[in-house]
């Protein structure tokens, strides 16, 4: 903003006459005219002395007073002077500013454009990597699974006698081969865990009859280690649980293979159905996982959960994994609305818990 031209305030304060000389020429001049005036009618010097002292007092004080309030405008003046310059300096400033605001404004709109480009980059990468690695583990599945039950028959004898060395090599290659299948699932089940809620199919599903299943697939591995597996069930039948029943397969299958991996020959794997929270607030069935294993150092704990992550004792006892499964039964459980937790002492065991809240439809089966 730029001062009005007409606007000359601290020019008119630096260009006025001094008050005080010029009242005091005019007190000067009035004074001789008044002498003149007396000496001119004749007037004596007592009276003439007696009217020429008031009014020379009076013509000094109203030049003073005159002075002073012409000094205090001036100085009024020039105050507003500087405060118009002031407000002129500011207002370029802040036009300048909001100049500088509009180029950056604009610098950032094409930063988010070209931000959210990539991102879409991005978005298509990450899905044509997702649909590779799908593509790629189905694909694996199929034939690991053929070599699997093709070393499982050999184990059984199925398809003819074999010496204990024979059986020796052909023991670890089955191991192998469920190592393998144990980390393809482990990248398929990333899928499954980028799946939102919606995703889930509930459906009522008989937990009991669903472990059962899953432990007879975990018998050859307990054979193999001389590991006592055994499922404990309620006393009466319980309640049908609200579940995904591959998704809930895939908690249960996690927890017993690190269970099974992490238990020393000759130890004791043991899964327990409880419903002693039936009757709760927020009715579920609660399934313990227990193993006479290495257990988990206390210092580690806080991230037993965390994507990636493997126990240092783990990882001296079995060099493969991808530190996925309990992420990811973590995140199943969760998106059921039930909880996972765990108790573990280090070389005495661990014991892992989640609950999966029952389906209301069915309480009274």
């Amino acid at each position: 903003m730029e001062i009005p031209r007409h606007v000359h305030l601290a020019d008119l304060g630096r260009r006025t006459v001094n008050p005080m000389i010029f009242w005091g020429v005019i007190t000067v001049v009035l004074s001789v005219v008044l002498i003149l005036i007396i000496n001119a009618s004749g007037i004596q010097s007592e009276v003439y002395l007696l009217f020429l002292v008031p009014v020379i007092a009076y013509l000094v004080t109203m030049g003073f007073f005159v002075g002073y309030v012409t000094k205090l405008n001036r100085e009024r003046n020039l105050l507003l002077a500087d405060q118009i310059r002031e407000e002129a300096t500011k207002s370029a400033e802040f036009k300048k500013l909001n100049q500088e605001l509009e180029t950056y404004a604009k610098q950032l709109f094409d930063k988010d454009f070209e931000l959210t480009l990539a991102n879409k980059r991005l978005q298509n990468l990450e899905q044509a990597k997702s649909k590779f690695v799908s593509v790629t583990t189905h694909q694996l599945r199929t034939p690991l699974s053929a070599i699997k039950w093709t070393f499982h028959m050999l184990l059984k004898g199925d398809l003819g006698p074999t010496t204990k060395d024979q059986h020796n090599f052909i023991e670890k290659g089955y191991e192998s081969t469920q190592r393998m299948i144990a980390i393809i699932n482990d990248l398929l089940n990333v899928d499954y865990m980028e799946a939102d809620r919606s995703d889930y199919n509930f459906l009522p599903v008989d937990l009991p009859a669903l472990i059962e299943s899953i432990l007879f697939e975990f018998t050859n591995q307990a054979e193999s280690k001389a590991i006592t597996l055994k499922c404990i069930k309620p006393p009466g039948p319980p309640p049908k649980v609200s579940a995904d029943p591959i998704k809930l397969s895939m908690v249960v299958e996690n927890l017993i293979d690190n269970a099974m991996k992490y238990t020393p020959r000759g130890g004791q794997v043991t899964v327990s159905i409880g419903d002693a929270r039936i009757n709760s607030v927020g009715s579920s069935l609660e399934v313990i996982v227990s193993d006479t294993g290495i257990g988990i150092p206390p210092h580690e704990r806080d991230k037993i959960f965390h994507r990636f992550f493997r126990g240092s004792n783990a990882t001296k006892v079995q060099t493969d994994g991808t530190g996925l499964g309990l992420f990811i039964s973590r995140d199943i459980v969760e998106k059921h609305g039930g909880a996972i937790w765990f108790e573990s002492g280090e070389k005495t065991g661990t014991q892992f818990h989640f609950t999966i809240p029952v389906n209301r439809n069915n309480l009274s089966n």
